[in-house]
């Protein structure tokens, strides 16, 4: 058997619906860490940058958790190490890629609330502000006045009478988008899915996909539950990923993750 590697999604997996991780899943995955075991993540989450680290510590700090691999925006930031490192490898989408986008979205959802996140700054369309992550600073501007950066996301929260199959309308050959289950919509570089982070996760250890366990409960989790050695679906996950998983524990708020990892890990 060779070394294992545990990556976890975050929001309604490894964190319960008040966004916390519990004592006995920290407690959990410390203990496959001291077993000598891998210890990543991938979410769906913005990296944590300078201004937000000092007023809200990431997850991985805020709850003590090891951490050896971690993937933002599904995989549009792929860093190794802790939430102060580095990227590796960025699948964004180019400044003239996203103001297409974004051009093609105002005009078929002109009533859709639109996040732009393009390091280090973050756009909302509803405040009309472009706030810096690093300094703090915020700038009011339109949505087609934006710094041209490179784009990690672009979120959509559609209005009640909006037809999201029209999203097909407006992704361009360099990107892709998925729904997650509470309705969003997220647009990204078409190598930032998890998929790809997890063979990216594989390449860099030298771990085969055999030998890494990955836990998901919404759809874009999907792919990567296929492609483990062994995946893990919440009791809360949607039936789609319950159908791919090698195993479906008990719910985010039920002591989900613990429950597997004391049971198939760690026996205890």
């Amino acid at each position: 058997m060779g070394k294992k590697l545990l990556l976890f999604d975050l929001d309604d997996t490894l964190l319960t619906s008040k966004k916390i991780i519990t004592p006995n899943s920290i407690q959990a995955i410390r203990n496959c860490k001291y077993k000598g075991m891998l210890i990543g993540y991938i979410t769906g989450r913005a990296r944590p940058l300078k201004a937000e680290v000092i007023k809200r510590p990431f997850f991985t700090d805020q709850f003590g958790l090891p951490c050896d691999f971690i993937a933002y925006y599904n995989g549009a930031e792929i860093c190794v190490g802790d939430t102060s490192s580095a990227s590796i490898e960025s699948n964004v989408i180019s400044y003239e890629n996203a103001m297409e986008i974004i051009h093609r979205l105002i005009e078929i959802y002109p009533n859709s609330k639109i996040g732009v996140m393009h390091e280090p700054w973050s756009y909302s369309n509803l405040s009309g502000e472009n706030w810096n992550n690093e300094t703090g600073e915020k700038i009011k501007c339109t949505i087609f006045e934006l710094p041209r950066h490179a784009v990690q996301r672009i979120r959509i929260e559609f209005d009640k009478h909006d037809d999201k199959s029209k999203l097909y309308d407006c992704v361009t050959e360099e990107t892709n988008f998925f729904v997650t289950s509470d309705g969003t919509a997220m647009i990204l570089n078409k190598n930032a899915i998890k998929e790809h982070a997890l063979t990216k996760a594989s390449e860099y250890f030298g771990i085969a996909l055999s030998d890494i366990i990955v836990f998901g409960d919404d759809i874009n989790d999907m792919e990567m539950l296929k492609s483990a050695g062994i995946s893990v679906a919440m009791g809360n996950a949607i039936d789609k990923v319950k159908q791919v998983a090698d195993y479906i524990t008990e719910t985010n708020d039920n002591e989900g993750i613990s429950i597997w990892i004391n049971k198939y890990l760690l026996n205890t």
